[in-house]
């Protein structure tokens, strides 16, 4: 019989491609367009400094012969901005970095790699982090579940806000979660996310959990940092530990009632305007949410304004504008209906009266917000940076030929005049179920 491919099998090589293919998106563009318009280092504990939140009320016509008006004053607040604290680990074997020191030996060097994959990674946590309130809720528990009955646990609600489509969003695959009561004040159980998420993100099964635990109804996900069982060490989680985000700084009150020290019902100057649309978007929706942050901020949104949204809250603007698009083009036999601008690779910059509207795989579905170029700030303390006080970045695990390290990064966020900003929720969008 003639030789096949079969038979000659033990003999042909296998040829590799020259690099490891990039398939994750790490794009920052919130965190990104932060950073590029105001930031600012610190040394401390904290930052602070007062505001002025009311007027001299002692003010009033009188006819002739009327007392003055009774003295009134200026009114203070003492901004507080605590500093929040991100890390990150990694860890190799003597063995893995010896034997990838080349490049006829692996495709990429394990610790440059490990290294580099790590930053990459944490920014993608943060681009996350930047859009909650500081609580870092992932999800919510949907529907009460003993871990004795069922590996299944059915989430809703990214963010802990509505809407509780695609619970799994942010719950990625052999990562430690734990599940807080509501309102943050103790820890239900802890599990690792199993490689079973189902298409819609409405359910996951847990890997690893203690059996016979129960995890009630609305109660929160959270990152863990690693899986006990049971632990009412709060250490193990990140429940309230995060950067203050636009969830929180860009608020009316109901996901971050106290910013940076200033509590928004005492001084409700510090609210952002909140509109809920509870329907489709509309272009006079956008223009309200305009005009009340210019009429109570002061500011100049027509010069200084940018929008942040999601890919489904964008679509939802692009539907906006198809009675005005004009078709065009060298072939005009072959109209085209794309948008230009609408492209990753252009940053999703279309329009609204010329100011940026910004896309991020991280905003809250059905959201829409507005605020001033440079009027949320970063304040940072380490920008970045592996520790190294005993001039090494890698130390040796006692007893093990193991190498780690860690990342960190110290800052917050925060905004001067929130009231400047402002936020659409409650806009009905499609949402497309998609996971890493």
């Amino acid at each position: 019989m003639p030789m096949n491919l079969t038979a000659f099998d033990a003999a042909l090589k296998d040829v590799y491609g020259p690099r490891i293919e990039e398939q994750l998106n790490m794009v920052n563009p919130l965190t990104d367009w932060i950073d590029e318009n105001d930031s600012s280092d610190w040394t401390g504990r904290q930052v602070t400094y007062p505001i002025h939140v009311s007027r001299n009320e002692g003010v009033g016509a009188s006819a002739e012969g009327d007392p003055l008006p009774a003295a009134g004053q200026q009114g203070y607040a003492q901004v507080k901005i605590a500093e929040k604290f991100n890390y990150g680990r990694i860890e190799l074997t003597g063995q893995v970095i010896k034997s990838s020191l080349q490049n006829k030996g692996a495709f990429t060097r394990a610790m440059e790699s490990e290294v580099k994959g790590l930053v990459k990674d944490l920014g993608n946590e943060r681009e996350r982090q930047n859009f909650g309130a500081g609580n870092g809720i992932l999800a919510l528990v949907n529907g009460t579940i003993t871990t004795t009955s069922s590996a299944t646990l059915a989430v809703d609600s990214p963010y802990g806000v509505t809407p509780t489509t695609n619970g799994a969003r942010f719950l990625a695959r052999g990562a430690f979660y734990a599940i807080i009561t509501a309102g943050g004040t103790s820890v239900e159980g802890t599990f690792t996310c199993g490689n079973t998420i189902s298409s819609t993100g409405a359910s996951v099964v847990m890997s690893a959990y203690k059996a016979g635990t129960t995890f009630t109804d609305n109660n929160y996900i959270v990152r863990a940092k690693t899986v006990v069982g049971i632990s009412t060490d709060g250490a193990y989680n990140s429940i309230n530990k995060e950067p203050m985000g636009l969830l929180g700084i860009i608020d009316d009150g109901t996901y971050a009632n106290t910013l940076s020290n200033i509590n928004r019902t005492t001084y409700p100057i510090f609210k952002s305007t909140v509109l809920t649309i509870n329907g489709a978007l509309s272009l006079d929706a956008i223009q309200r949410g305009i005009d009340a942050a210019d009429e109570m901020g002061g500011g100049d949104f027509g010069n200084n304004g940018v929008f942040f949204t999601g890919y489904d809250t964008r679509r939802e603007y692009l539907k906006l504008l198809q009675p005005d698009r004009r078709y065009s083009g060298a072939d005009l036999s072959k109209p085209d209906g794309g948008t230009s601008k609408a492209a990753l690779k252009k940053g999703g910059e279309i329009t609204y009266g010329d100011r940026p509207w910004k896309v991020s795989k991280k905003a809250p579905y059905g959201t829409l917000f507005g605020f001033l170029k440079g009027s949320i700030t970063r304040y940072i303390h380490v920008r970045g940076e592996w520790a190294d006080e005993d001039e090494r970045i890698f130390r040796n695990v006692a007893g093990y030929d193991k190498w780690e390290a860690f990342y960190r990064i110290f800052d917050n966020y925060h905004s001067d005049r929130p009231n400047e900003g402002f936020r659409l929720d409650g806009i009905t969008t499609t949402v497309q179920a998609l996971h890493e």
